[in-house]
């Protein structure tokens, strides 16, 4: 009969302080009440089949959930109600930084409306930046710190905590959301997801699907660029854009 091994009074202090923030007195006796991970293809099936019709029924609530957080945590939000209107409302930001250099993405929303004229209007010269157009990534990394303004389309956006998700792919370079000072994400309505656990339930889907072959990161966006390394003190913008907006796209 083997015997498990006392904690260190380190350790033991370490957990209850755990404790403590989670608001427990004594350590969990049972397992937490949630589906166990290794659930099946049906059953995470299922799942998603409910959280995309709770997406789809609660488009507007979930709309204005994440703009109301979004602008708590320093984003500024514009609602459009269609990609017109959004394409004008990025050429109106890049007049007001009389920005020169624009970068963008090429995802499925800038076929939507014609995003480049309005900027081209503006005097705002738009360069699409993305992997596999013959550019080198040192030309990708140059054009993305020279650029004004980064403007992007998401994967989806999370109003639980006004989180933009980027997944790099063919089309869709990262630098665009994190190098230039001013960043634009564009949200379609359609792509708000209520929180974090519905993400992580349809990335697991793809992943069960996919039998593994899946994006090896994602980038979350929840608001401009902050660090508090520097003697404590809270700065913005320093490891990424400082001032980001986040249009959304649609109304009910």
């Amino acid at each position: 009969m083997t015997t498990q091994p006392e904690a260190s009074p380190a350790k033991e202090a370490f957990l209850q302080r755990i404790r403590q923030a989670l608001g427990r007195a004594e350590p969990a006796t049972s397992p937490p009440d949630h589906p166990p991970l290794k659930t099946n293809l049906v059953r995470q099936e299922e799942k998603l089949r409910t959280i995309r019709a709770k997406v789809e029924a609660r488009r507007e609530r979930n709309a204005e959930r994440l703009a109301e957080n979004a602008t708590k945590v320093g984003w500024h939000v514009h609602r459009v109600e269609t990609h017109d209107e959004a394409a004008a409302a990025v050429a109106a930001i890049a007049a007001g930084l009389h920005a020169r250099n624009v970068v963008r993405t090429a995802e499925d929303c800038f076929r939507q409306a014609d995003y480049d004229g309005p900027l081209r209007r503006a005097r705002a010269a738009p360069i699409i930046l993305a992997s596999g157009r013959n550019r080198s990534r040192d030309s990708l990394k140059a054009t993305a710190f020279d650029a004004d303004l980064g403007v992007t389309g998401v994967s989806w956006a999370i109003a639980e905590t006004a989180s933009c998700v980027i997944v790099p792919r063919r089309g869709v370079a990262r630098l665009a959301s994190l190098a230039p000072p001013v960043y634009v994400a564009i949200v379609g309505i359609e792509q708000i997801l209520e929180t974090l656990d519905d993400y992580f339930a349809t990335v697991r889907l793809e992943h069960m699907k996919g039998r593994g072959h899946v994006a090896a990161y994602a980038n979350f966006i929840s608001g401009p660029s902050r660090t508090a390394d520097i003697e404590q003190t809270l700065t913005v913008g320093v490891h990424g854009p400082g001032v980001v907006h986040m249009l959304i796209v649609g109304r009910e």
